[in-house]
């Protein structure tokens, strides 16, 4: 999956990021979409790791709570937020 237009921290501006396997794969600007890969625009939003703490689906805690910010290597499930609130929890499925 594609993602487009998130924020995360160590970048200054909108980044995309591949997300396959559960796992980002790439971090850039400007990525291009494969041919049967879903994108999703987050127009923006943050996107920052799951707490530790938080309540989660089973198929997600296995890679859940890692600190630190989202590098090439971190593991689903991110949370996409706007301002202080917590819009909904971004995996690799989710613009299927």
């Amino acid at each position: 999956m594609l993602i487009r237009n998130a924020r995360i921290e160590g970048y200054p501006g909108p980044v995309d990021l591949r997300l396959m396997h559960g796992a980002v794969q790439e971090i850039g600007v400007g990525l291009q979409k494969g041919l049967y890969e879903s994108e999703l625009d987050l127009a923006g939003d943050v996107m920052v790791p799951c707490p530790p703490d938080m309540p989660l689906p089973q198929r997600f805690r296995r890679g859940a709570g890692e600190s630190g910010p989202i590098r090439p290597g971190s593991r689903e499930p991110f949370l996409r937020m706007h301002g202080e609130a917590v819009v909904g929890l971004i995996h690799q499925h989710s613009a299927d």
